[in-house]
């Protein structure tokens, strides 16, 4: 995730840099580094939806396992039950992390981006 971020940035710094060479705009490239930022809020409004569902099952996981472990010193099979459950709830946890961190990446890369652009496409007035 962070060489895509990195190489991001390279291409973000290379359509900008003819932008600012006589001191002001180049239009093609303000348009340019324009283009590239909605497909990039559509990215992240994707990563949110992700984000947002592997929250919703890591918690419905989480009370089955609390709902399994209740029953722990039942018999043996409860207990094997409780196992599978929390196992099943750390995968969860483990992908929902996942998910939060991409996200949050993303959104680090896209202010950035747009920062920028307004920085150097953007008229001062």
């Amino acid at each position: 995730m962070l060489r895509h971020a990195f190489i991001a940035a390279l291409l973000t710094l290379s359509v900008t840099s003819p932008a600012l060479a006589n001191g002001k705009p180049d239009l093609k490239a303000c348009k340019a580094m324009q283009a590239t930022l909605a497909p990039r809020e559509a990215e992240i409004a994707a990563l949110t939806g992700k984000r947002d569902a592997s929250a919703l099952l890591a918690e419905e996981v989480g009370v089955r396992w609390e709902d399994a472990e209740i029953h722990r010193l039942v018999s043996a099979a409860h207990a094997a039950a409780a196992d599978r459950e929390r196992a099943a709830y750390e995968t969860a946890k483990k992908q929902f992390a996942r998910d939060e961190f991409a996200l949050q990446s993303a959104v680090k890369q896209f202010n950035t981006d747009v920062s920028i652009f307004n920085a150097r496409c953007v008229s001062q007035k």
